[in-house]
């Protein structure tokens, strides 16, 4: 048992805990038991943490994507975002903000069991989408809107998987992280295809930072952008096909 009397004076009051909200709870940044601590979230969380303590640290929190995105437009939040991409979040969510270097390139697939031979997605007319319940598709919703592709949802990417090993739906859209992670836990006899989409959907994805002190966002910034080029996070991509953003010389875009 620690002995705060040993400690120097002060010294528990100065450790400043900072929640680390992450909507991904699904491999390969969450995974289940026992392999809990082995996803991208928490490994993100460990590294971050190591630049970062003793007086200042994270705490990773999952949460459902319409509630992080509630908490992020109610301007009461002080903390850290993981895994966000500008594009995808409402003006009231980002405002006040600040955002690191890229910490991954990820994109958008199209996932079935077979080759999908397309030059615009309007040769997916007369196929069966699985998706998410909850899930918006933007670049499938005309399609959706008129019927020529019906959707069937499940609850998660590894139930999908299934459905669509079963052949109860032709092709799924997903990241390729979470492709990489999901099919690791779904066994098939067919070997799943993922292809990019006509014009290719990257996603460059982002912490999020939003505290009241100037100095504090600049340490977990900077420390991000540390552990975004870092031999163990690189390692950690790598274990799943994906890449740092901006470590080869490429743009890192705003910070």
């Amino acid at each position: 048992m620690l002995c705060l009397g040993l400690l120097p004076a002060g010294w528990a009051q100065k450790l400043q805990v900072l929640p680390a909200m992450n909507s991904y709870a699904q491999p390969p940044y969450l995974f289940p038991e026992p392999m809990k601590k082995e996803g991208l979230a928490p490994r993100l969380v460990e590294l971050l943490r190591e630049r970062l303590e003793p007086d200042l640290t994270l705490e990773l929190q999952t949460l459902p994507r319409k509630r992080l995105e509630l908490t992020l437009e109610s301007r009461d939040f002080d903390g850290a975002a993981l895994f966000l991409s500008p594009e995808f979040l409402t003006r009231e969510a980002v405002d006040g903000g600040k955002w690191s270097v890229p910490v991954m390139v990820d994109e958008n697939v199209l996932v079935s069991v077979r080759p999908l031979e397309i030059a615009t997605l309007r040769d997916l007319s007369g196929l069966r989408l699985g998706g998410i319940g909850g899930h918006i598709y933007r670049l499938l919703a005309p399609l959706l809107d008129s019927g020529a592709i019906q959707r069937e949802d499940a609850a998660d990417h590894v139930a999908n998987l299934k459905k669509l090993c079963l052949g109860r739906v032709d092709f799924l859209v997903m990241s390729r992280s979470e492709f990489a992670g999901s099919v690791r836990l779904t066994s098939c006899p067919k070997p799943f295809a993922s292809r990019a989409f006509p014009e290719r959907q990257l996603i460059l994805r982002r912490v999020l930072v939003r505290l009241p002190d100037e100095r504090q966002t600049r340490r977990v910034l900077d420390a991000t952008a540390q552990v975004a080029c870092s031999a163990p996070w690189l390692k950690a991509l790598d274990e799943y096909g994906l890449s740092g953003a901006h470590c080869d010389g490429a743009p890192s875009g705003n910070q």
